[in-house]
Protein backbone atom coordinates (compact mmCIF):
# COMPACT_ATOMS: atom_id res chain seq x y z
CA UNK A 1 0.00 0.00 0.00
CA UNK A 2 2.88 2.41 0.54
CA UNK A 3 5.81 2.53 -1.98
CA UNK A 4 9.08 4.04 -1.12
CA UNK A 5 10.37 6.73 -3.24
CA UNK A 6 13.51 9.08 -3.73
CA UNK A 7 13.63 12.41 -4.75
CA UNK A 8 16.36 12.88 -6.99
CA UNK A 9 16.38 16.65 -6.44
CA UNK A 10 17.49 17.36 -10.00
CA UNK A 11 15.85 17.09 -13.62
CA UNK A 12 16.02 13.72 -14.06
CA UNK A 13 13.67 11.09 -12.92
CA UNK A 14 15.33 7.76 -12.46
CA UNK A 15 17.78 5.74 -14.40
CA UNK A 16 15.77 6.51 -17.59
CA UNK A 17 16.03 10.11 -17.86
CA UNK A 18 13.19 12.04 -18.98
CA UNK A 19 11.49 14.04 -16.55
CA UNK A 20 9.55 16.27 -18.52
CA UNK A 21 6.60 18.06 -17.49
CA UNK A 22 3.94 15.61 -18.57
CA UNK A 23 5.44 12.19 -16.85
CA UNK A 24 3.43 11.36 -12.86
CA UNK A 25 4.21 9.19 -10.15
CA UNK A 26 1.52 6.74 -12.16
CA UNK A 27 3.95 6.55 -15.14
CA UNK A 28 7.43 5.81 -13.05
CA UNK A 29 5.00 3.44 -10.87
CA UNK A 30 3.94 1.25 -14.39
CA UNK A 31 7.86 1.35 -15.47
CA UNK A 32 8.66 -0.01 -12.00
CA UNK A 33 10.21 -3.65 -12.44
CA UNK A 34 9.74 -5.59 -9.33
CA UNK A 35 11.03 -8.88 -10.87
CA UNK A 36 14.51 -8.65 -11.11
CA UNK A 37 15.52 -6.47 -7.70
CA UNK A 38 14.08 -4.64 -5.92
CA UNK A 39 14.77 -0.70 -6.20
CA UNK A 40 12.58 2.37 -4.69
CA UNK A 41 11.15 4.57 -7.48
CA UNK A 42 12.90 7.51 -8.25
CA UNK A 43 11.59 10.82 -9.06
CA UNK A 44 12.04 14.22 -9.96
CA UNK A 45 10.99 17.48 -7.01
CA UNK A 46 9.10 18.39 -10.01
CA UNK A 47 6.86 15.53 -9.66
CA UNK A 48 6.80 14.79 -5.92
CA UNK A 49 5.33 18.88 -6.32
CA UNK A 50 2.25 17.69 -7.98
CA UNK A 51 1.47 15.03 -5.29
CA UNK A 52 -1.37 16.34 -2.48
CA UNK A 53 0.59 15.79 0.43
CA UNK A 54 -2.32 13.61 1.84
CA UNK A 55 -0.78 10.88 0.29
CA UNK A 56 3.19 11.56 1.02
CA UNK A 57 4.44 10.47 4.41
CA UNK A 58 8.30 12.30 4.97
CA UNK A 59 10.22 10.40 7.72
CA UNK A 60 12.81 13.42 8.71
CA UNK A 61 16.06 11.23 10.13
CA UNK A 62 18.64 13.15 11.94
CA UNK A 63 21.80 13.91 9.95
CA UNK A 64 23.69 12.48 8.13
CA UNK A 65 21.20 10.39 7.12
CA UNK A 66 18.43 11.69 4.04
CA UNK A 67 14.64 12.25 4.64
CA UNK A 68 12.33 9.24 3.24
CA UNK A 69 9.25 9.90 1.26
CA UNK A 70 7.03 7.09 0.97
CA UNK A 71 3.65 7.87 -1.03
CA UNK A 72 0.17 5.93 0.13
CA UNK A 73 -0.95 4.22 -2.97
CA UNK A 74 -4.42 3.63 -1.63
CA UNK A 75 -5.55 7.02 -0.22
CA UNK A 76 -9.06 5.74 1.38
CA UNK A 77 -6.36 3.91 4.35
CA UNK A 78 -5.37 6.92 6.36
CA UNK A 79 -2.10 6.46 7.55
CA UNK A 80 -0.33 8.76 10.27
CA UNK A 81 3.19 8.72 11.69
CA UNK A 82 4.98 8.79 14.87
CA UNK A 83 7.37 11.91 14.77
CA UNK A 84 9.37 10.54 17.20
CA UNK A 85 10.37 7.14 15.76
CA UNK A 86 8.74 7.34 12.18
CA UNK A 87 6.78 4.36 12.40
CA UNK A 88 4.10 4.55 9.94
CA UNK A 89 0.34 2.86 11.23
CA UNK A 90 -3.16 3.18 10.56
CA UNK A 91 -4.46 6.39 11.61
CA UNK A 92 -7.33 4.84 14.32
CA UNK A 93 -5.07 2.54 15.10
CA UNK A 94 -2.69 5.29 16.00
CA UNK A 95 -4.95 7.51 17.72
CA UNK A 96 -6.64 4.44 19.75
CA UNK A 97 -3.08 4.00 21.28
CA UNK A 98 -2.63 7.54 21.96
CA UNK A 99 -5.37 7.95 23.93
CA UNK A 100 -5.54 4.62 25.74
CA UNK A 101 -1.19 4.68 26.32
CA UNK A 102 -1.04 8.77 25.67
CA UNK A 103 2.21 6.89 23.79
CA UNK A 104 3.58 5.72 20.48
CA UNK A 105 2.81 2.33 20.94
CA UNK A 106 6.51 1.52 19.00
CA UNK A 107 8.87 3.59 21.04
CA UNK A 108 6.05 4.39 24.13
CA UNK A 109 7.25 8.41 23.75
CA UNK A 110 4.52 10.43 25.51
CA UNK A 111 2.37 12.75 23.82
CA UNK A 112 0.14 15.96 25.13
CA UNK A 113 -3.48 15.74 25.11
CA UNK A 114 -3.27 18.00 22.15
CA UNK A 115 -1.94 15.45 20.00
CA UNK A 116 -3.47 12.27 21.61
CA UNK A 117 -6.75 13.93 20.76
CA UNK A 118 -8.56 13.53 17.38
CA UNK A 119 -8.79 16.37 14.73
CA UNK A 120 -11.91 17.88 15.30
CA UNK A 121 -14.27 17.54 11.89
CA UNK A 122 -14.40 20.48 9.11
Amino acid sequence: AVVSTQSTGGPTVGPSGGGGGGETFEDRLQQWDTVSSYSPIEISANIMRQMHKSEVLILKWPSPLRYQFYKNCMPEIILKMCDNCNRIFYADDLELQYLKLKACPFCRKKVDAEEASPPAEQ
